[in-house]
């Protein structure tokens, strides 16, 4: 019999419904509000516009107006009965898959849950309380702000950079809080589902096929298992081959403690590859779980590829410092990827088919990873499911950023669970290849002089200067070592070794902030800036007009400089930065908003081409890996904004999104410009103490090499053109040259090869046996503010026939826009005088009129 009296069969398996249907109001108001019908949660910010109680906070300056919605407390309730397979049951338990965040549960009058940590799964036992109709639950959710300053004024305040110093104190999204690229909106609610989980004689508490690929790539299979029954049980194990095909399945019983442990090794297995390596090949393991008289008491399924993984940090020849980069079945893979952001505010918004189009976006721009940055959410099932399939690399951070974090027992103890939960729950997505413990918390432990000693191996470092340290150093490494095979690095970034600073390029991974921030090095100077792995860097720029177009409402405010503008870029000293950037390289000859629009994401596109082509340079050969990875910032945005994003808010592609794409190709050539200053014997050198008043001559040399980030050699022509930039005129054709590109490396193709003026363009062509062009580089004379762009260039674009677009001029151009609502598979590139350029546009029919845009 069940709990209410029903009969049920024999091991009756376990029941899951989901708990809906949810009211919610400010507390202490008497009448109650309906909530949205969403079932990826509830957020109270949404629930509230749902409800027409607030403006769309994404829409002009009305961020401000709705501030006080984090300073309350909210309240949501809903009834429910269970249902009738689990009335059938005899234990019920209510499974909160996040609470933001500090939340008192209450279920039939009798509280059940107090909850503190937005990132913790909770799981409570409410056989005593339920009744099988009319159950009322109520949750009572604390203002986070007002909290936080509780715990501030307890333990005491501690440094951040972004939003306000209590946040350090509070287990919530920390970008909730405001960043310089995000609003400050501080939501509550049940952000992801509360379950009613039912059984009788038994269920899974945990089951996990820890997949262990040896150097040979033989696999084994350690299925690790608990179970709470009653009585004796059994687990089953069904293995499915990718194509679908059962290959076998396994028994094993269970012990008295619930815990099982069993291994088996998997004949010929498929292996999951990155992308442009292999397949992502996939293992099913459906579990079962029977009591002694063979009922089914649960079901598991986790669909699993098996790879080996491995961070290498080894010596470079020639070079100081270790490599970093990683390795895939054997196999070096350079990682060309960016940094991921919540992709809203407010993420119950998203949809699965939210992540797979951004996915796809990241996919189509020859991105092969993505990493999880600290300052946001374990992101949603969805994103790593799409990183599986699509053979994106996964670099996760656990979720802290840019502070100086409490130590505490309390805490350490609370971020400890947290930690173990998200691992269990993360570690079935072989996508996932790093965790790393934080986003830029040593970084800012030395921008405050906080001294320690990184080979003090004490266990507990909350009395000191830098408490954080206990989970960075001692819980997370240990946590992840025992739960899973992915590699662990203590910060992003971090420089392994004795009191290493994060600002070296010699070690590590590297946040490279000196374009744009810091000492606001020139982008043409990337080359110099480079590290062992280059995991933020960027530059700002504005979104798309369209995009503008749907978060300024007013026309009066669409201008680069209103209010409203100004309002929609969270980074400080925006102004001055962009305007050095853009004024140092280009001929601005309007402030219109389209002008500025277009002139920044110019700008935008040709700095990270610059940072991706030169980094790409130094991934070498075995050996000597000097770069192993560069991961732009970033990625996305939580809102409509100006931001570092290369896809805006409405997944819009700037046009720097086409040029990472176009650097990031598997097969790739780059150019490099040098200038020698030649001075007359005694003349003294004022290249550096007056710049502007140094009048040598100079002469200009470029290199050009090969990327061949492919498993196969490429054998084919260089072909290389020098051409006039004012003119367009071609000065010089070199005469073919025979290359041979070796597999997965660099190789360096032309050393100096002399321009006689320094406004010359240089365009090399690497063209395959079967006389295609496999790739095109051009190298144009920086500044390009200094071209006189000749007056008489024609542009035409033709759409012939459907989907596709040629392009051809009669001179040189720079940075054509295609100004399109079609989904475009190039744009910003350059055009040489009487080549056509080709683009892919599905949307656009023949005939059809485009129109672009150009530097002038």
């Amino acid at each position: 019999m069940g709990l209410f009296g029903k009969s049920s069969l024999p091991g009756h398996p376990a029941v899951e419904q989901t708990i809906g249907s949810w009211h919610f109001r400010q507390c202490g108001e008497a009448s109650w509000r309906n909530a949205s019908t969403s079932t990826n949660g509830n957020q109270v910010h949404l629930d509230l516009l749902e409800n027409g109680d607030i403006s769309d906070p994404f829409i002009d300056m009305n961020e401000k107006s709705v501030q006080w919605v984090g300073e309350n407390d909210w309240e949501y309730q809903t009834t429910f009965d269970v249902s009738d397979a689990a009335s059938a049951c005899l234990t019920h338990e209510m499974h909160f898959d996040g609470l933001d965040t500090f939340c008192a549960a209450a279920l039939n009058g009798t509280e059940i849950l107090r909850s503190d940590n937005m990132f913790r799964g909770y799981v409570v036992d409410v056989t005593k309380h339920i009744k099988e109709k009319d159950n009322e639950l109520v949750l009572v959710f604390k203002s986070a702000l007002k909290k936080g300053r509780e715990l501030e004024k307890k333990n005491g305040v501690r440094f951040c950079s972004n939003g306000e110093t209590s946040r350090v104190h509070v287990r919530k999204a920390q970008y909730h809080y405001g960043w310089d690229w995000g609003p400050l909106l501080m939501t509550c609610g049940p952000w992801k589902p509360v379950r009613l989980v039912s059984f009788s004689a038994g269920k899974f508490l945990d089951f996990f096929p820890r997949c262990s690929v040896d150097s040979d790539l033989k696999a084994t299979i350690n299925f690790e298992v608990e179970v709470e029954v009653s009585g004796t049980s059994t687990v089953f194990v069904d293995i499915f081959a990718p194509t679908g095909e059962i290959i076998d399945t396994v028994e094993q019983k269970i012990k008295k403690s619930g815990v099982a442990n069993f291994k088996y090794k998997l004949k010929n297995p498929k292996l999951w590859y990155p992308k442009g390596y292999g397949e992502q090949s996939r293992y099913r393991f459906s579990a079962r779980l029977v009591d002694g008289n063979n009922f089914l008491l649960d079901t598991k399924d986790k669909l699993i590829g098996l790879r080996r993984a491995e961070l290498v940090q080894e010596k470079v020849a020639d070079e100081k410092g270790l490599s970093f980069y990683f390795r895939i079945n054997n196999i070096p893979v350079y990682c060309a990827g960016s940094n991921w952001i919540p992709a809203h505010s407010f993420t119950c918004k998203l949809t699965e088919k939210d992540y797979k189009e951004w996915m796809q976006l990241v996919d189509e721009g020859n991105q092969n990873m993505v990493r999880v940055w600290g300052g946001g959410i374990y992101e949603y099932d969805w994103l790593y499911e799409e990183c599986d399939k699509r053979g994106i690399l996964v670099w996760q951070d656990f979720m802290f950023g840019c502070a100086v974090y409490p130590g505490d027992k309390e805490f350490v103890q609370n971020v400890k669970e947290e930690v173990e939960y998200q691992v269990k729950r993360l570690r079935q997505f072989c996508s996932i290849v790093i965790y790393a413990g934080n986003n830029e918390d040593y970084q800012v432990a030395e921008s405050l002089g906080i001294r320690w000693d990184s080979n003090d191996s004490k266990k507990n470092y909350s009395k000191t200067e830098f408490p954080a340290r206990t989970l960075y150093e001692v819980v997370f490494p240990k946590l992840v070592s025992s739960l899973t095979d992915v590699a662990y690095h203590k910060g992003s970034p971090y420089s392994p070794g004795h009191n290493i600073p994060t600002s070296d390029q010699t070690v590590g991974d590297l946040h490279q902030w000196n374009v744009w921030h810091g000492s606001q090095e020139k982008y043409q100077d990337w080359y110099k800036l480079g590290g062992r792995f280059v995991s933020e860097f960027g530059m700002l720029a504005f979104p798309n007009v369209k995009t503008i177009d749907k978060y300024v409402t007013t026309d009066k405010d669409k201008y680069p400089q209103s209010e409203v503008m100004d309002h929609h870029n969270k980074s400080d000293g925006f102004e001055r930065r962009l305007a050095l950037y853009v004024m140092e390289n280009f001929h601005v000859q309007d402030m219109r908003l389209k002008n500025w629009v277009y002139i920044t994401q110019l700008m935008q596109s040709e700095c990270l081409a610059y940072a991706y082509r030169c980094w790409r340079r130094n991934w070498g050969r075995d050996g000597k890996r000097a770069s192993g990875g560069a991961l732009v910032w970033q990625t996305n945005d939580c809102w409509p904004v100006t931001s570092w994003a290369i896809i805006d808010f409405f997944r819009v592609p700037k046009l720097a999104y086409y040029a990472v794409k176009r650097e990031s190709q598997p097969l790739a050539l780059g150019i490099y410009r040098n200038e020698v200053r030649i001075a007359n014997e005694g003349e003294p050198d004022l290249s550096k103490q007056t710049p502007y008043h140094d009048y040598a001559a100079r002469e200009y040399y470029v290199d050009i090499w090969g990327v061949n980030s492919s498993l196969f050699e490429f054998q084919g022509v260089l072909r290389v053109e020098i051409y006039d930039s004012e003119s367009g005129n071609l000065v010089k054709k070199l005469n073919d040259k025979n290359v041979l590109l070796a597999a997965n490396q660099t190789t360096e193709i032309i050393s100096r090869l002399h321009l006689p003026d320094f406004k010359q363009v240089v365009l090399a062509k690497l063209v395959g046996q079967d006389g295609n062009i496999a790739f095109k580089a051009g190298d144009w004379p920086q500044p390009l503010k200094y071209i006189r762009w000749p007056e008489d260039t024609k542009i035409d674009v033709l759409v012939a026939e459907d989907g596709i677009v040629k392009i051809t001029a009669n001179k040189l151009v720079k940075g054509v826009e295609l100004i399109t609502d079609s989904k475009l598979n190039d744009n910003g590139f350059d055009l040489y005088p009487n080549e056509t350029h080709v683009v892919l546009a599905p949307g656009i029919k023949a005939g059809e009129k485009i129109e672009i845009n150009y530097l002038k």
